[in-house]
């Protein structure tokens, strides 16, 4: 019995962090010959998270999870129609409809059972505060040298990771965990071997992670506020951002990290205390 305990748990890991990690290093890497493609690999670490995890994963689409493919797949089109030379206005536009679409998507399945309005509603309202927040990032960080704000989506993946897990669904918790481990293997990359910016996968995490804490609430039932007050953590980011400019040196990544590792791990433990359950766990 405790053997088998054990090829869970081994099992677990890998599907969770090991293989997630290694694909998005692995693809990453094509980021040497060409820094468009280095984005594929953030997309393919959390596809084959999800491919592991979610075991019924089907496409087309068939249910609320399923849509995580497409929310990725949209995640990469805009990403890439932003280095195109479009306007200021033109790529909010492109993107704040993507993202509108990919939330409309990922929670119609639920929500169509209480009203079409309040699918668009959602859709909208969540679109318009993941562009805000992505802008607010992408214009506080240093465009060369920036790692900290792509690292400080899989802090807030990592930390939420556990409370989604316990508070409701374990499936939306192992997702959260694969995303932090395939942004963890993406920023490497960019800064230890391609030697660039890991800004350019801001855009794609913040359609996966705002996606994964949207269904946590919409599927699994966690409360509406552990979750927003998690996302909104970036802020703390864009703070430091203000207040520290990364420079290029491993440090100054490091200590701008800090504040939202530090705020993180509060509201996640806050946040685990409210969900823990009343009965025992085993």
């Amino acid at each position: 019995m405790y053997e088998e305990a054990g090829n869970s748990n081994l099992l677990m890991l890998l599907n969770t962090a090991v293989y997630p990690f290694l694909a998005a290093a692995v693809i990453t890497l094509t980021g040497k010959f060409s820094a468009r493609l280095s984005l594929l690999g953030l997309a393919a670490g959390f596809l084959v998270a999800l491919s592991l995890i979610h075991t019924g994963l089907s496409f087309p689409p068939s249910k609320a999870l399923d849509f995580l493919t497409i929310s990725t797949l949209l995640g990469v089109a805009i990403s890439g129609l932003r280095t195109l030379k479009l306007g200021f206005k033109t790529r909010n536009a492109a993107g704040f409809i993507a993202l509108a679409v990919s939330f409309y998507l990922l929670l119609n399945p639920v929500l169509q059972h209480q009203s079409q309005w309040l699918s668009l509603s959602w859709s909208v309202l969540s679109a318009a505060l993941v562009l805000v927040l992505f802008g607010l990032q992408k214009s506080t960080a240093t465009a060369q040298h920036s790692h900290a704000s792509m690292a400080s989506l899989a802090v807030i993946a990592a930390a939420s990771a556990p409370v989604v897990s316990i508070g409701g669904s374990l499936l939306i918790g192992q997702l959260l965990g694969g995303f932090a481990a395939s942004v963890a293997g993406f920023v490497l990359v960019q800064r230890f071997v391609c030697k660039a910016s890991s800004l350019n996968g801001l855009l794609l995490g913040s359609f996966i992670l705002a996606g994964l804490l949207a269904q946590a609430h919409v599927l699994a039932d966690l409360p509406i506020a552990t979750m927003l007050i998690a996302y909104l953590a970036i802020l703390v980011n864009v703070i430091s951002n203000l207040l520290m400019k990364e420079d290029g040196k491993i440090s100054s990544t490091i200590v701008n990290l800090i504040p939202q590792i530090l705020i993180s791990g509060i509201i996640a433990g806050v946040s685990l205390w409210s969900v823990w359950p009343e009965s025992s766990l085993y």
